[in-house]
């Protein structure tokens, strides 16, 4: 069916209410409402379905057709759809062989404003070769941590039990540079999308924006984690990095207590920057797995 004639009928719908029948008439009414009652259930059952199938088929474009304007069409269209799933599969496309086609999954991302993308764009940014392609990218992160384009909020769901904002790292190992704080936050950020039941709070959300969210979800706990990572030992030929992270009651960031991720990594020369940053990324992540299970006990 149509377009037009979805919208005649449920056009049809909306003035029911107004018309009137003789009084002797009752019966054919109630048949004639009935009749009207089954289409109206059938037309918004079929848009559904509708919408479902479309939003397949351009996931299914994006992964797999073999000409790029069409890829490049089907993010563009993901982005649009205002669907949290189009998260996942726009975050794929980030290393998808063409250059536009990365940028327009970039931008996709931008314009749909889920936190759940942030990891994603934070990790593509420092592996992408494209000028063009980091700009988009900067853009897209820049919308996410601003809150979203209008007004797109974290997806709380029924199974969120935290939700946790997660501060800028204090960086003491004397790089001088945001790339700690980088890894550090895409390594939190995806590890806490990835727990089930956490919910990843904006970047630079306001006490006020936090209130409301939290304000519509009693039942959620929220967290304020403050990073810190020490400088690199490599006492004894092994490299060893150590995260600290204090916790705090959010949006009001009353300190709970702290808690410390060590780890070790054998026979590695001193100044190995690939290494350092490897171990702090795999010591963030086992940061939120071991917040995990502190949560539950506050």
């Amino acid at each position: 069916m149509d377009s037009v004639a979805s919208n005649d009928a449920l056009a049809a719908l909306r003035v029911l209410p107004m018309i009137t029948c003789p009084p002797m008439l009752p019966s054919r009414l109630l048949r004639a409402l009935s009749v009207f009652a089954f289409l109206g259930t059938w037309l918004v059952s079929s848009m559904a379905l509708a919408q479902t199938s479309d939003l397949e088929r351009l996931i299914y474009n994006l992964a797999n057709s073999d000409d790029f304007r069409v890829r490049t069409q089907a993010a563009l269209a993901l982005g649009a759809s205002k669907a949290e799933r189009a998260v996942s599969p726009l975050c794929s496309a980030l290393v998808d062989s063409n250059t536009t086609v990365r940028a327009a999954s970039a931008a996709a991302l931008g314009r749909l404003a889920q936190v759940a993308g942030q990891a994603c764009l934070e990790k593509r940014l420092a592996a992408e070769s494209s000028d063009v392609v980091k700009a988009t990218i900067r853009k897209a992160l820049e919308v996410i941590k601003g809150g979203g384009a209008g007004g797109a909020e974290p997806a709380f769901v029924t199974d969120t039990k935290y939700y946790v904002a997660v501060g800028k790292t204090t960086d003491k190992t004397g790089r001088g540079t945001a790339e700690v704080e980088n890894i550090v936050r895409t390594a939190m950020s995806g590890k806490l999308g990835q727990t089930s039941g956490f919910l990843y709070a904006p970047s630079g959300e306001t006490q006020a924006d936090a209130k409301r969210r939290l304000g519509k979800h009693p039942g959620v706990k929220a967290f304020f984690l403050s990073p810190g990572v020490s400088a690199p030992d490599y006492a004894n030929g092994n490299l060893k990095i150590k995260i600290e992270v204090a916790m705090l009651s959010y949006p009001e960031k009353n300190l709970i207590g702290s808690f410390s991720v060590n780890l070790t990594e054998p026979g590695v020369s001193p100044g190995s920057t690939e290494n350092e940053n490897e171990l702090i990324r795999m010591a963030a992540e086992r940061a939120v797995d071991k917040f995990a299970t502190i949560a539950p006990n506050q």
